[in-house]
């Protein structure tokens, strides 16, 4: 004897399963996205959950923060229009020539000899792989209801 509401369930979950994975990548690309925000708006960057490591401050005398504001910036607004999503993997870039030296640190040449401080903003985080890893567990949770 077969238990109906089981074979339904069955076929819920193998009709869910290649949605979930087909979204998985878009959806590690928002979350890696708000991450970045979420990294310019504390001025700092998240290693742990909740826990920043934040920037090195401007030096006196210059003129601009590296975000210009809580809204704005060119290099906050350049991982949006930059970053893509494929099958399998997320790229967070920017197309802007100083972001890598913002987000690495390293000789900048304005003034000459100058060395940029590290402004990370992505790169390996536990905070971001668990944002990840948490919004694809309530993507299952979804399907198994």
């Amino acid at each position: 004897m077969r238990n109906n509401a089981f074979q339904r369930k069955l076929k819920q979950l193998e009709k869910g399963i290649p949605g979930i994975t087909k979204r998985l990548p878009g959806v590690a690309k928002v979350e890696g996205l708000k991450f970045i925000d979420d990294n310019f708006q504390h001025e700092g960057f998240e290693e742990k959950p909740g826990q920043y490591k934040a920037w090195k401050k401007k030096q006196k005398g210059t003129k601009k923060t590296l975000i210009g504001n809580k809204r704005g910036g060119s290099l906050r607004r350049s991982w949006q229009r930059e970053t893509k999503a494929s099958d399998n993997r997320v790229e967070f870039t920017s197309a802007l020539p100083y972001a890598e030296v913002h987000n690495e640190g390293g000789p900048a040449g304005r003034p000459p000899g100058f060395t940029m401080p590290e402004r990370r903003v992505i790169g390996p985080s536990e905070a971001l792989d668990k944002r990840i890893q948490d919004k694809f567990d309530r993507m299952a949770e979804d399907v198994f209801k």
